[in-house]
């Protein structure tokens, strides 16, 4: 992503974290036009829930700059 803050980036390396725990729940050998419907929601889901949580938590840890 062009542009992306710092605490973007932050979000995004955290939720590979996640990430990482459903691919291991779905099979690291899985080619990603092999899997099912299913598996590509849990991944999906699993990127956009972790991002808004993992921006949560960071926001909340920012001072406000006024």
């Amino acid at each position: 992503m062009q542009g992306t803050t710092e605490e973007e980036r932050l979000a995004i390396a955290l939720v590979m974290k996640r990430l990482g725990t459903t691919m291991d729940e779905i099979g690291w050998d899985k080619r990603l036009r092999d899997l099912d419907a299913t598996e590509v929601t849990a991944l999906i889901e699993e990127v956009l829930e972790g991002y808004s949580a993992e921006m949560s938590r960071i926001a909340a840890r920012s001072e406000v700059p006024f």
